[in-house]
């Protein structure tokens, strides 16, 4: 039994081709969009014989159509699609890990170019291709972690993992983090802009200021070998 609690941390919107997405990010990292708006954006409805909308799970009966199945489970397992209810408070919210969203794209397109496919599923796939112009794989994570404020923690935690992938392990224990906390105070005491830009793009004098109150004070030669270590690598 899955015990896990969907937590939500954050939580803002992203404009993709014109439809107002609500997304999330989990206390885990998981980026989430809001399902019914995920489907609205797909153009997902239901119709009753009349032509009416009706209501329902319009996303999970999509991804289980036999014609589709072998484009969507393709690359990625069925548990990915499964729906998510995440919390905030008491309130509850229903929704899906963002990247299946461009996974779901690509399904239809691939789709369209290989089999006859129904007139909905035809708007489905037209709708899809907008959307993939609109955004890149990496582009979605990026719009929600600036939608959600979530760059911020992403600069601090993320980054570290590229660093595990790339660094030796006897130099990581050198490796410093530091935390938003740091940076909001120093550049509150310089009157700098705390915005995902200038913490990017931090003006020369904060590494200054860095080596000269944190890494200066380190056991000597430990700078030097953190930076020829560094050199090699790159």
């Amino acid at each position: 039994m899955n015990d896990r609690v969907n937590k939500i941390a954050y939580e803002g919107e992203i404009n993709l081709a014109g439809y107002v997405i609500p997304c999330y990010v989990l206390e885990d990292g998981t980026r989430v969009l809001s399902g019914r708006a995920m489907q609205n954006a797909l153009k997902m409805v239901d119709e009753s014989e009349n032509g009416s909308q009706t209501s329902g799970k319009r996303l999970d009966r999509y991804l289980e159509q036999k014609t589709l199945e072998p484009f969507i489970y393709k690359e990625k397992d069925r548990s990915m699609f499964s729906p998510l209810t995440c919390y905030k408070g008491g309130s509850k919210i229903n929704g899906y890990d963002a990247e299946i969203l461009a996974d779901i794209c690509e399904a239809f397109l691939d789709a369209r170019n290989n089999i006859k496919l129904a007139p909905r599923q035809k708007i489905i796939a037209d709708q899809a291709e907008i959307l993939m112009r609109g955004f890149a794989r990496i582009g979605i994570t990026a719009l929600i972690d600036e939608a959600t404020g979530y760059q911020y923690e992403r600069e601090r935690f993320e980054l570290q993992k590229i660093l595990n992938a790339y660094v030796s392990e006897s130099i990581l224990k050198w490796q410093l983090t530091f935390t938003d906390d740091f940076y909001k105070e120093l550049f509150r005491l310089w009157k700098i802009p705390f915005t995902s830009h200038s913490i990017k793009r931090k003006p020369q004098f904060v590494g200054m200021l860095t080596n000269k109150y944190i890494y200066s004070q380190m056991p000597k030669g430990v700078v030097e070998a953190i930076k020829d270590k560094a050199e090699k690598n790159q």
